[in-house]
């Protein structure tokens, strides 16, 4: 029993797995944000509160640009897909 991998086989799961990498970050980064004040009023006892909340900031910038890469990269990799479903297609007919 062999596996036959085409093209189109190969590029749908590269896609899967891009994708899943993509909702794994978004899903962190709104559990993350969740915990995330938009605004905070403290005063000089309670400036780790402050401190924790620049940490939460800091960190959801540092995952913008992962998830602005993986985006465009699931969207060309989709726009692959379908140019080589439809060129196959063609070539079938």
């Amino acid at each position: 029993m062999s596996l036959k991998f085409t093209l189109l086989t190969v590029l749908v799961i590269a896609w899967g797995v891009l994708l899943l990498g993509l909702i794994g970050l978004m899903l962190y980064r709104g559990v993350i944000g969740r915990n995330e004040e938009t605004e905070l009023m403290v005063d000089q006892a309670e400036h780790r509160f402050a401190d924790e909340q620049r940490a939460i900031s800091e960190r959801i910038t540092q995952l913008s640009t992962p998830i602005r890469y993986l985006s465009i990269a699931v969207g060309v990799l989709l726009l692959v897909i379908v140019a080589v479903w439809i060129y196959q297609g063609l070539q079938n007919s």
